[in-house]
């Protein structure tokens, strides 16, 4: 019985602290959080905290780490199915799902390192897409169309969040993912792509 009082006041004290720390990164960067705010806003003492966490960066990077585990795990099906849209479609609902989460995470206090790496979940799946319709592209050009388009990405999601992801998700995969086949239509006949961009927007219109 003790057993289970523990794991319970463990679990409720790793709740508030992720709880207080996402609350503080709406105001302020992870490096500028001191463990006494994030005491103070969870109502735990320093010895509590430092039994769990080294330090506020150590917490966060416990949450990103399942966040981005979750979110693998959501779209590895349409991974497999090599379905951009349905890849962005599922990450849009994940992110929406977990809004308050995911406005600390991208938000303008956020780890911008984390926000690539999420962003890359699609990556590959790409770069093999757009190899296999036009195979004279070089990889090295197509990495760099990559980089780009995820910097657009990542400020459409960021502006999405913020404007408190009212846009249905199926929508604005739509509308990544033509922007991501507009983005490459320079180097790729966009009439390649599959699904049409025409039809796909008349499908969800």
């Amino acid at each position: 019985m003790a057993n289970i009082k523990d794991n319970r006041r463990s679990q409720y004290t790793r709740t508030e602290l992720r709880r207080a720390l996402l609350m503080l990164m709406l105001e302020k960067p992870v490096d500028k959080i001191t463990v006494k705010e994030l005491c103070d806003k969870a109502d735990i003492n320093r010895g509590t905290f430092y039994a769990h966490y080294a330090s506020p960066e150590q917490l966060l990077a416990q949450v990103e780490n399942e966040f981005y585990l979750d979110l693998l795990a959501e779209v590895a099906s349409f991974r497999e199915a090599e379905d951009v849209q349905r890849i962005f479609e599922d990450a849009l609902v994940a992110l929406r799902e977990r809004r308050e989460l995911a406005s600390a995470l991208f938000g303008p206090h956020g780890d911008r390192e984390f926000l690539s790496r999420v962003v890359r979940v699609a990556h590959e799946m790409c770069i093999v897409q757009w190899s296999g319709v036009s195979p004279r592209v070089n990889r090295e050009l197509l990495e760099h169309l990559y980089d780009f388009i995820s910097y657009g990405v990542v400020r459409v999601l960021q502006e999405w969040l913020a404007s408190g992801a009212q846009e249905p998700p199926e929508r604005m995969a739509a509308m990544l993912t033509d922007l991501c086949n507009f983005g490459v239509s320079a180097f790729v006949g966009i009439d390649k792509l599959d699904p049409p961009v025409e039809r796909r927007m008349k499908e969800i219109g």
